[in-house]
Order: structure tokens, then sequence, then C-alpha cells
């Protein structure tokens, strides 16, 4: 009978101690005790609209609008009134005890208001206007499209002083809704920027050594396709931090509801606050005091005004609940993807430099693979003609089991920036030269980035022939080159050409006047012109007719030094003697180093006399298949590629080492490219 009950007894005891358990980890995850809340509104409330408190010391900070505006109708303010920064005195059980004034300091002519303060370093993280973005907004929609900043401000004799701006602070979107942790070390705030998960998304920032590091997004289980903003983070002693902050998404009573979680975020369970502190309508602005039993929070719940100031009060938790520690290790970032800002589409074949120097391009969908990627702090750069380079820290983060690491680089085309060049003929003729194939190529890249741009061509020939001839053959040549940019897939309803024959020279070689060929040459041209960015750029010719075929009259040599000249005969005179020989076999691996200049595109050099192995070759044709900045990873790419059939050869652009096919003519080059499209995305004809 007595073993009976003492097995009773442990029994009993081991079930207290899991409900012990049970009930720990439920206070763990809890700010407060919920069952002890009561709420009612400041004195300091207004019949608009007040919000967003924070306390300072022993003053309540909080926004609201001016007291002039007060009595002026809903459509008024709507349309041109502005949050200011008011304060009110509170005592030690948080009740106002003075009449609300407005900061002095930070009354500017937009928006201001909410802050965070911290008293480690006497800090205060201000939400403004962005009023520079502002001033440039038309009056009529200027409270819809000014952006929000955020500025960090210090006392100076008794007076709060603008000190520094966010870095990260930006006029395209607005930064704001700061909250500090109490180390000062760490800033969570509210961002619209593109690439979140929703309309605003919460993002941090870690300062170091007095650098601020480059914000990260704080992932899709606090981010929705709603609103996640007013952030807080608790500054108690015992207990641990927590991160507040307002969402709108499902789940919640309505509107803006007030969630928190664990602090620093580890895919802890997110929390939603019971009543009263939630109801139907929106919640939001929750600040609680360091070590106290009550804070404040904002609601437009019926009350005095739109938007009142709530002091909650509750009871702690008698015990301290430990922190949890951040486990390691990190998940490095995996995949990437590439989008352009304007269209909102992934960008193919977007060059990426890994921070281990590794040159990836991006295929369907803007996507980039970094399977070989173990660094948690990885800063890549991205660069796609017609848009501005970018470069980015990728940064690796806690995922769930089976979970990718993926992170997302966002492109802005360029515009009013891109360089476009001239396009030049052979005397007497229309099509389309090779060479300036090339640059027509880049613009029709550049139109399908930028699928909202139209261009306009105008053809141009020089002066010898008769003058209606030469206005017939300049709408021939524009004509050509409409052909060929339709052909490629460009819309005919966005890209038009004109001809002007001989009207509008750029030289003194008009009718009788003795002018050399290359002097002719610069008038038979067609420019581009596209009206967000302007007219292409004039070339200087270094060849007569063309590049491929040289004019009798000139050397093929130009442009080399004389002491060289004679070396090259002799060179050439080597190559019309092995081009005698049977050709031997073997796979190639020449080094080709291009030595004359005539037109740069896209960052490297066209030449029209190559050497190979010190052999002089009359415009040899390139199709590129790979890009690398390292010489093993090209040497590796380039075994693959001669595995797989393709005669190819490591060719030397600094600071690059591309490999690439030899060709005798763009014709074939472009024959080529045709059908190893699947095989090699990304290839171009050098």
């Amino acid at each position: 009978m007595m073993a009976g009950k003492r097995y009773f007894f442990f029994i009993l005891l081991f079930l207290n101690l899991i409900s012990l358990t049970v009930f720990a980890q439920e206070r763990n995850n809890q700010i407060f005790n919920p069952s002890t809340i009561k709420s009612g509104e400041v004195k300091t409330n207004t019949i608009r609209s007040d919000f967003g408190p924070s306390v300072v010391g022993d003053t309540l900070y909080f926004t609201s609008y001016s007291d002039k505006v007060l009595g002026k109708p809903d459509k008024k303010l709507r349309e041109s009134a502005f949050y200011d920064l008011f304060r009110a005195k509170i005592d030690k059980d948080g009740n106002t005890i003075s009449e609300r004034e407005p900061v002095a300091e930070f009354l500017t002519k937009y928006h201001d208001g909410p802050v965070s303060y911290c008293e480690n370093t006497g800090e205060l993280f201000v939400t403004q206007s962005d009023n520079a973005a502002a001033a440039k907004s038309p009056k009529s929609n200027k409270k819809d499209t000014i952006r929000l900043r955020i500025v960090i401000a210090k006392k100076i004799n008794g007076k709060w002083t603008s000190l520094t701006y966010f870095p990260y602070n930006n006029p395209a979107y607005s930064v704001g809704h700061p909250a500090i942790s109490s180390t000062g070390d760490t800033l969570v705030f509210s961002s619209d920027q593109h690439g979140g998960f929703g309309q605003t998304d919460l993002y941090y920032s870690i300062r170091k050594g007095g650098k601020w590091s480059l914000p990260v997004n704080m992932g899709a289980s606090i981010n929705t396709s709603g609103k996640e903003e007013f952030s807080f983070i608790t500054h108690n002693h015992t207990g641990g931090s927590f991160l507040v902050f307002a969402s709108t998404r499902s789940g919640g009573f309505g509107g803006l509801d007030m969630y928190y979680t664990r602090f620093p975020f580890n895919n802890d369970k997110i929390e939603h606050f019971a009543a009263p502190i939630n109801t139907p309508d929106d919640d939001f602005g929750m600040v609680i005091i360091p070590d106290a039993e009550f804070g404040y929070f904002s609601s437009n719940r019926p009350g005095t005004g739109f938007d009142d100031i709530y002091k909650f009060t509750f009871k702690k938790f008698a015990e301290p609940v430990a922190v949890k520690p951040l486990p390691l290790p990190m998940l490095p970032v995996e995949e990437l993807y590439v989008f352009n800002t304007r269209t909102r589409k992934p960008i193919m074949d977007t060059k990426i430099i890994t921070c281990d120097s590794a040159l990836i391009l991006t295929g369907p969908g803007g996507k980039a693979a970094l399977p070989d990627n173990k660094q948690n702090e990885c800063e890549v750069s991205a660069t796609k003609f017609g848009f501005n380079p970018v470069k980015k820290l990728l940064i690796a983060k806690l995922v769930t089991k089976g979970e990718l690491n993926r992170d997302t680089i966002w492109m802005d085309p360029i515009i009013g920036r891109v360089t476009l060049l001239n396009i030049y003929y052979d005397y007497d003729k229309s099509d389309v030269l090779p060479e300036s194939a090339v640059e027509l190529d880049r613009l029709i890249a550049f139109m399908n980035e930028n699928p909202d741009l139209k261009v306009q061509l105008s053809s141009h020939t020089d002066s010898r022939g008769n003058d209606a001839y030469n206005m017939r053959l300049s709408e021939q040549r524009a004509q050509s080159a409409v052909k060929y940019i339709v052909s490629n897939g460009i819309k005919a309803d966005r890209i038009t050409g004109k001809g002007y024959g001989e009207t509008q020279l750029v030289n003194k070689c008009a009718n009788g006047v003795d002018c050399t060929p290359q002097e002719h040459r610069q008038n038979r041209r067609t420019e581009i012109f596209v009206p967000e960015i302007g007219k292409s750029n004039e070339v200087k010719q270094t060849e007569g007719d063309y590049s491929g075929v040289p004019d009798k009259k000139q050397n093929t040599t130009i442009g080399i030094k004389k002491e060289e000249k004679s070396a090259l005969e002799s060179i050439s005179k080597v190559v019309s003697d092995k081009k005698a020989k049977k050709p031997t076999s073997g796979k190639i691996s020449k080094a080709v180093h291009f030595t004359e200049t005539n037109v740069k595109s896209d960052g490297f050099t066209l030449s029209s006399v190559a050497k190979i192995d010190n052999e002089q070759v009359s415009r040899t044709y390139f199709l590129v298949v790979g890009s690398f900045r390292q010489k093993a990873n090209a040497d590796r790419f380039l075994t693959k590629t001669l595995q797989k059939g393709f005669p190819a050869q490591i060719v030397m652009a600094k600071p690059y080492f591309r490999i690439g096919i030899a060709h005798k003519s763009f014709k074939e080059a472009k024959e080529t490219l045709g059908k190893i499209t699947g095989e090699y995305a990304g290839c171009w004809i050098l």
C-alpha cells in the first residue's frame, strides 16, 4: 500500500514539473501578464490625430497636428497640413502632468515624427519628410508623393541638434518609423523600397565602428504582403528584449494590429496582443518603459480624436526570463535574382561577379545560382548594358530545414546617361556593316530592357554624287537600319528612320572640297536619337570605307608605330606562308591580343588587326561564350568547351579572360551564334 502511494506521489510530482515547464515556456514568449492589462486615454489628446508615443526621460514625445490647424475641415487637413512633434511631462506612473508643447527644434515645413530614443547614446531617431524631395514635388500632389527619412539628433546645450542622416535614406522611397535597440547598435525601421514582401516591410541595420551596415529585410516570417510598420524594441534589463510592431496580416482583429516576438529575431513565434490592446480598429505605435509596468500605444478606436494615445498598465511576471541564444551556423545566400526596377521584370544575361571573383550570368527568370558561396557576407556586383551597375552585400541568415537563402538585386535602367555611337557605311552602299551591327545590337538590347522607349534614326551621306541621289541613298540607309532592328524583335512603331542626304555634313567636305576618304566617311552615318537620352556620339574613323576592306589609298597598318611596321609586314608574310601549308591537328589554345583600336563597345575594344601567337590576322570575329576575371577559371571553361567539340580559344581583353570561337566573317559568327544559343546563354560577337 505504501509503495502504491509513493508511486502515485512521484507521478503527481512529474506532472507538476511538466506543467511548470509548459507554464515557464509560455511566459518566456510573453512580454507581460495579459490578464492584468488596463488602458485609458492620456490627457493631451486632441480632436484630431495624436499618435507615435515615445518616452525621453520624464517626457512623453508624440506626433500631432499644430494647434493652428485643429479647427480646419478634414479636407483642408488632408490637402495641406503636416504633422509636428510635441511633448508633455509625465510623472513616475506615466500620467501626463503638463500641457503639450511643440518641440521647436523639429518644427519643419513638412512631417516630423514619430521618434525613438536611445538612453545609452543620447540619440533621438526622428522620422521626417525628405524636405529636398518634397520641395520639388508639385503642390497639387505634395502630400501623396513626399517620402520619409530618418534623422539622428543629440542634445547640445539643452537643444536637439540634427547631427546626421541615416545613410540609407533614399528620395525614391520612404525610410521611417525607427526603433533603436538599448545599446544603440541595431536600428529597425519600415520602408516601401523595391524588393520587399508587401506595401511596407521591416528592415534592420547594425552599427559597427560608427558605420551602419546595408539594411536587411527581416524576412517572410515577419513581413507580409500588407503593411509592417511602427516598430519598437523593449529595453527591459531582465526578461530579454522583444520586437513590437504593427501589421495588417491576416489573423488579426482588423486594420492594423500589434504583434511581438523575441529580438534578435530567430524564427520565433510571432504573438498577437489580446484585447484591450488590439481591437477591430487600427492599433499601432506601442512603447514600453524600461523596467516599469506601464506603456503607451496609438489607436483610432472611438475616442477624443481620429487617432488617440492610450496609456496602459500591466503586471510583469515575477521571474526573469532568460534570453534565447542565437544559434549558428548561418546559411549563405545560394540563389540570387535580378529584376528591373522600372518594369518589375527579371533581367537575363546580367553579369554577376561574386566575392571570389567568379563570373555568373543570370538565366531565365533573372536567376543566378551561387552553390559554391560559403561566406556569411559576400559582396557581389551586377552589370548589364543599359542599367546602372549595382553592388550588394549578400548576408547569411537562419532558415528552416530545406529552405534556401535567396536574395534579390534591383537594377535601375540608365535614362539620360547611356552612350550610343553613330553607325557608318561603305561608299555608295546602304548595307548595315558588321561593326554597325554591334552598335545596333546594343541599341536593341537597351530597347528590350526599356519597352516604353522609342527611337529615331537619321541617316546621311557624304557630298559626292548627285544631291537627289544622295537623298534617296540616305533614306535607304535609314530604312536598312530600321529593318535590321525590327527583324530582331523590336516593334515597328517604336523605331522611325529618315534620310537627310548631304544636307547635314559634320565637316568641311562639301561639293568641290578635296577631302580624305576618312573625312568623307564621317558624313556617311546614321545618328541614333532617344528622346529620354539624347543623340548618339560621333566616333573618329581610322579606316576609309570599311574596316574589313581597307581603302587602297591608306596604309593597312595605320595607327601602328613606324618601328613596328616592318615587323608586322614580316609577320604577314609568315601568315601567308603558313596558309599554304597543311593545318596541324590538335586543340586550339592560342591567346589573341588586340593591337589596333577602331570602336569601343561595352567596355572592351573591337579591333581590325589581331595577333595570334605573334601572327597577324586580318579581321577575325570571335563569338564569345564565356568571360572570367581569373585565368584558372577561364582555363577550366575552355577545357569543357573544347570537349564539347567547339574550337574555342582564350581571347585576351583586359580585365577579363574571354573564351571565343574564331570566324573569318561576321556572317559566319552570326550563324554559329544562332546554333549555340541554347548551349551558351549571353554570347556576343567580338
